[in-house]
């Protein structure tokens, strides 16, 4: 089979990141064009006018906040005054819009890993979710030949659908599975919850702060050493230093720990807030599909809080339904919308085995207050295309396929590739 070779120097600086799939290891993402996403703008919600310039925003491997505050420093430009329309991963090449008022004049750019490209102008900025959906055009390498026809089959099958689950990017709160902050402070377990922010870290953090955290848990209650510690190594963390100083000034408080979360930033407190809800609402949807599932067409596959539930066939008629079907995220106020009965048995159900109840989510005012919204259960790929099976250049003796699909917003494109590679 014909393949593409590829210099060494094209990709040896880029990290490679994994997808661990079931017992299959398949790579994503081992070149910035391995993993390609534009958006669709939605074309009916943009005015007509001349408020605005909108631009085609181009980058490589760059955090889409990052990428606008250097727009922003370089035009002089003030941060807020820069409309976007959604999050893309760093770890990409992504294609989005932007929208900047017309006074700044018509910008221009082209650097290594970042282009602006002026479009048109237009009569209002973007906004967050302003959006239709996503094309991507995803490459997956270090395929086994012996796997190649089930993958092959999968592909073919994407016209069924997949659940519309929320990926491991949703939880990067998470350090451990089954170990949700938000989950230990609606069960009152301040101290535990305060704990896990302390002391629980990635491979990925910084040197410095995980030193702090393995200190943090081998001296906690000592609270006087451990800001000792922090002073000796120059550690100036903010979050840490007032968490840390208010438990020492608070030491036979009983109610401190619970009050120190008023010194976790509020950003965070809001992850660890959505990343229960987005856990709660895969386990109800995986509930959902067991019912019509059978057990023969199960697929299940590991992730970070759990495993997901896939299908490799479904009956037209449950797909039918299931495709138009939402399920909403649970929330403290979810009794006063509009939901199926059934659908509040299998909160409750899920709740049970949390051993929580619908009203504990009413703890979760004093950290974030949880955002409801109707999530579709199933998302349906469109525009599939894939090219043929060909030797990867990059691992040797493996193969490798490129995939291109389009997703409506806020649908995750790995979750296509875990169905894809799993069987």
């Amino acid at each position: 089979m014909p393949y593409n070779v590829l210099k060494l120097s094209t990709f040896i600086k880029y990290k490679n990141l994994k997808l661990l799939v079931e017992n299959m290891k398949v790579k994503i993402r081992q070149l910035p064009e391995d993993f390609i996403v534009e958006e669709i703008l939605d074309e009916n919600i943009l005015e007509e006018g001349d408020t605005f310039n909108l631009y085609l925003l181009k980058k490589t491997n760059m955090e889409i906040l990052r990428t606008l505050s250097y727009i922003s420093k370089k035009f002089k430009i003030p941060l807020k005054e820069i409309g976007y329309c959604g999050l893309k991963d760093r770890h990409a090449i992504t294609i989005q819009y932007i929208t900047i008022p017309i006074r700044y004049g018509k910008l221009s750019l082209k650097e290594n890993n970042l282009e602006l490209k002026y479009l048109r102008k237009v009569g209002s900025p973007l906004k967050l979710g302003q959006l239709a959906g996503n094309k991507f055009k995803i490459t997956i390498r270090y395929l086994k030949e012996e796997h190649l026809p089930k993958i092959e089959e999968n592909l073919k099958k994407l016209h069924l659908g997949v659940p519309n689950y929320y990926d491991t990017q949703r939880f990067g709160s998470v350090y451990r599975r089954g170990e949700f902050i938000a989950r230990e402070y609606m069960m009152g377990n301040y101290e535990e919850a305060l704990k896990i922010i302390l002391t629980r870290y990635k491979k990925s953090e910084n040197r410095l702060i995980k030193d702090l955290k393995r200190y943090i848990r081998s001296h906690w209650g000592d609270w006087r050493s451990i800001i000792r510690y922090m002073k000796d190594r120059g550690i100036r963390d903010r979050m840490f230093n007032n968490i840390i100083r208010y438990l020492e000034s608070r030491e036979h408080d009983e109610e401190k720990f619970k009050e120190a979360f008023k010194y976790v930033d509020i950003r965070l407190k809001k992850l660890f807030v959505s990343a229960y809800q987005s856990y709660l609402w895969n386990e109800s949807v995986k509930s959902i599909l067991k019912k019509c599932i059978p057990k023969e067409d199960r697929i299940y596959v590991d992730y970070i809080c759990g495993s997901f539930l896939f299908y490799k066939n479904i009956e037209k008629d449950i797909l039918d339904i299931m495709k138009d079907r939402t399920f909403p995220t649970i929330t403290h106020d979810i009794g006063t919308k509009d939901i199926k009965e059934e659908d509040r048995r299998i909160i409750e159900d899920i709740l049970k085995r949390e051993g929580l109840s619908i009203e504990d989510f009413n703890k979760l005012l004093d950290l974030s207050k949880p955002s409801y919204t109707e999530r579709r259960i199933i998302s349906i790929p469109e525009n599939v295309r894939y090219s043929k099976f060909v030797e990867d250049e990059l691992n040797k003796g493996r193969y490798k396929v490129t995939v291109e699909f389009q997703l409506k917003k806020g649908c995750y494109a790995t979750m296509v590739v875990k169905r894809i590679t799993s069987f």
